[in-house]
């Protein structure tokens, strides 16, 4: 755990962050791509012997609908009690999202720009101990939402079991079209090009690994993506009035993400802080990254998350929940100290797909919008006028038939 003031709290941020993948993991993960183009399923398969699952078989990679509703069968009844309510919850947000066409008509021409959902998305599911459920609905739900015709979900096979039952069962609630059980760089290269097992996708998302970021990258010249996702963020400013204990259970939830996440607390109470620290030294969780910094006033640490532009935000504390309006640049801000973070990994309804590595100053969270792509649909009725003025514009730039193909329509 470390200690300091807001310099000691940017410098430990941009130190933690690093970028989302080193030249190293880009090198390993372009090989990897290159020979999934090359081989197709021999190739993912080899990297699921390597890491996942030794003994696989080519049968093993794809999981169809009929077998994903026998497992979903044994997912345990609270389980599915708890994905039902989730699901519900993300549903009702997000059909709220729905584009909708914009329209302008004049006596001239008609100008549309179309929502037009994508053909086929492959969702990357990552596992730990078990698969993630909670990111199955998060990645399925506003591609369902937005019309995609097919639905492909990614997750790696585990080492001795078969397919988990709750992440069976969430496939089933978005109506995935497929479990493909592959992770990491073969996974993306996989959905990104195609191979005879799964057909090539229109756009991957969900999150992942280094590996599978750098993988993101490589191929994004070929297929759509969300995000290039780096290691998990939390930043929380919290007035005096605000829960001690309960801000060390956001801290440690944040650091159970692992592979580089961070948490941090800023406050301008020195008797907060040091509660805080005292807590978390006693359970020994000085090995996390997890820090306590000193703000001179609640609005300087509202202005630091701004800053770093986190991928989650908290504000404790009445005095900190004043500030809301204050946070711009935050993938998800949780107002109040009731607000876990947590809910919205999970049930609240939002999206748990955010922005990292201070990208939350431009980008969003996963959303309905990011499974459509927008046709512009033009219909001249009456031509003279703008062909007057079209084609001035065009003899201008010296694009002579450009000028004669509105001209002639006269």
């Amino acid at each position: 755990m470390r200690a300091g003031d807001l310099t000691a709290f940017k410098s430990d941020v941009a130190r933690w962050r690093g970028g989302a993948f080193d030249h190293t993991v880009r090198a390993s993960a372009e090989r990897v791509v290159r020979d999934v183009r090359r081989r197709g399923d021999a190739a993912v398969l080899a990297t699921v012997r390597r890491f996942d699952r030794p003994r696989a078989r080519l049968g093993d990679l794809v999981v169809e609908p009929a077998a994903i509703r026998r497992a979903a069968r044994s997912c345990p009844p609270e389980v599915r009690r708890a994905l039902d309510l989730a699901h519900r919850r993300i549903r009702a947000f997000h059909a709220r999202q729905q584009p909708v066409a914009v329209t302008r008509r004049d006596k001239d021409a008609s100008v549309e720009l179309v929502p037009v959902p994508l053909d086929r998305v492959g969702a990357l599911v990552p596992r730990g101990a078990v698969s993630y459920p909670s990111t199955a609905m998060m990645t399925g739900v506003p591609a369902r939402v937005a019309g995609v015709r097919e639905l492909v979900i990614v997750s790696p096979m585990s080492r001795a079991s078969g397919l988990d039952p709750a992440l069976a069962y969430a496939a089933t609630l978005v109506r995935a079209d497929a479990i493909y059980r592959a992770g990491g760089a073969a996974a993306v290269a996989a959905l990104a090009y195609g191979t005879d097992r799964v057909a090539a996708v229109d756009k991957i998302v969900g999150p992942g690994n280094a590996h599978t970021s750098a993988a993101k990258w490589l191929v994004s010249a070929d297929v759509g993506i969300d995000a290039l996702s780096g290691p998990s963020e939390l930043a929380i400013v919290a007035s005096r009035d605000a829960d001690a204990g309960s801000l060390v259970l956001d801290l440690l939830a944040q650091a159970e993400h692992g592979a580089g996440a961070f948490a941090t607390l800023l406050s301008n109470d020195a008797t907060l802080l040091d509660a805080v620290s005292q807590i978390l030294r006693r359970i020994a969780a000085s090995g996390s990254r997890i820090g306590c910094y000193r703000a001179p006033s609640l609005v300087a640490a509202a202005l630091a998350v701004n800053e770093i532009a986190p991928e989650h935000a908290l504000l404790a504390g009445d005095a900190a929940v004043a500030l809301r309006d204050r946070i711009t640049h935050a993938g998800a801000l949780f107002v109040g100290m009731r607000s876990a973070v947590a809910f919205g990994d999970y049930v609240a309804g939002s999206n748990h797909s955010l922005p990292t590595g201070g990208t939350a100053r431009w980008s969003s969270a996963l959303r309905v919008d990011d499974f459509v792509h927008w046709e512009t649909r033009v219909a001249v009725r009456r031509p003279e006028r703008l062909a007057r003025a079209g084609a001035t514009v065009a003899a201008y730039e010296g694009m002579r038939y450009h000028a004669a193909s509105m001209e002639i329509r006269t």
